[in-house]
């Protein structure tokens, strides 16, 4: 009788023994394909696949692109007081937001998007419990997909650049990216810019103006694929399509990919590795830098493709935990290593 009492009494006293580590990410796209395309949805089902390895609670919340709602979600996640809370900093709304918070120990990882230095430094000043990051190089990015299209072009290049936003580092990184190669390219000049605010519908309707008054465009870099097709449509509107060389950022599924010309991706997959840095983190397996800066683009082909495809039929077979520093001989995180663990699973 003694002894079930004190079993009992261990049961209550020990929870956390039983209980899954929790894990919410914020995520500020759409839970499905929109106008700005299904990058977002691709990121959280790796995601999912991801804590599924590791035996995570994980919790996503949508923000659905509206940055009032994201702080709103944020706050109530500190409440709930996830062992770790994932975030994406775009435009540096989530920064000011942290910084008008009197309080809160919960640990939090960005992903994709993280503030700057000097705003990281305010956050830790203010009493914010950084864990650390994982961002795609997008200077790589926005330079391999700019040096893949010139390659491409038969003749000078007229570059008609899409970006995303005014503000995100991804989007200025991705545009440094496509400066750096033009100026390394003879015969090469940005002939027209805008911004699309990662929209098809955006994207229309000003490639309409510009290729209507810049006859001479013959290359659409666009900062993903989602503005890309927008492009694409006008082009086709003015029977076009032919004379001009169309580029995107992001591993589109095979329907898509086919309108693109070049395609370069890889940056979904970090959602999966923040996942991974975040078990090793709560289980005491991290080392190393807190903070990564992943160059893990490259350009879409067959295994690539199929690698999306698998995503969007929830029949993903990656084994994640070869990732991390648990395992007996890790393995790096890259775009190789993720498809050789595919294949594994017939990919």
């Amino acid at each position: 009788m003694l002894k079930t009492v004190f079993f009992t009494i261990c049961l209550f006293c020990l929870p956390s023994v039983f209980a899954k580590q929790s894990v919410i990410f914020i995520n500020p796209g759409h839970a499905d394909t929109n106008v700005t395309g299904p990058f977002w949805f691709e990121v959280s089902q790796l995601m999912r696949d991801a804590a599924k390895d590791f035996d995570l609670d994980l919790t996503i919340h949508y923000a659905n692109r509206n940055h009032i709602e994201m702080k709103s979600l944020v706050a109530k996640a500190i409440k709930a007081k996830p062992d770790m809370l994932i975030l994406v900093d775009e435009k540096s709304v989530l920064t000011q937001h942290l910084l008008s918070i009197e309080h809160t120990s919960t640990p939090i990882y960005f992903l994709l998007n993280r503030p700057s230095e000097k705003e990281l430094k305010r956050l830790i000043d203010h009493g914010i419990n950084i864990t650390g990051s994982v961002v795609p190089d997008n200077k790589q990015a926005g330079q391999l997909l700019a040096n893949k299209l010139i390659e491409n072009s038969q003749q000078a290049a007229n570059v008609f650049a899409i970006n995303g936003d005014y503000t995100t580092h991804a989007a200025l990184d991705r545009e440094q990216g496509l400066k750096q190669s033009v100026l390394t390219h003879d015969n090469t000049h940005i002939t027209a810019k805008t911004v699309a605010n990662w929209s098809a519908t955006q994207a229309y309707r000003h490639s309409l103006g510009f290729f209507s008054h810049q006859p001479t465009i013959n290359i659409v870099w666009a900062a993903n694929d989602a503005m890309a097709l927008g492009a694409i449509a006008a082009l086709d509107e003015l029977n076009k399509r032919k004379e001009v060389l169309v580029g995107a950022i992001n591993w589109p599924l095979r329907a898509v990919a086919e309108k693109i010309d070049v395609t370069i991706g890889g940056h979904v997959t970090l959602g999966a590795l923040a996942v991974v840095n975040i078990h090793d983190l709560l289980n005491k397996h991290s080392s190393g830098p807190i903070h990564q800066k992943v160059a893990i683009f490259s350009q879409h082909n067959e295994q690539t493709l199929k690698l999306v495809e698998q995503i969007h039929s929830d029949n993903l077979a990656i084994n994640f935990r070869v990732f991390s520093k648990a395992h007996i001989t890790p393995l790096p995180f890259s775009v190789e290593s993720l498809l050789l663990e595919a294949t594994k699973s017939a990919l």
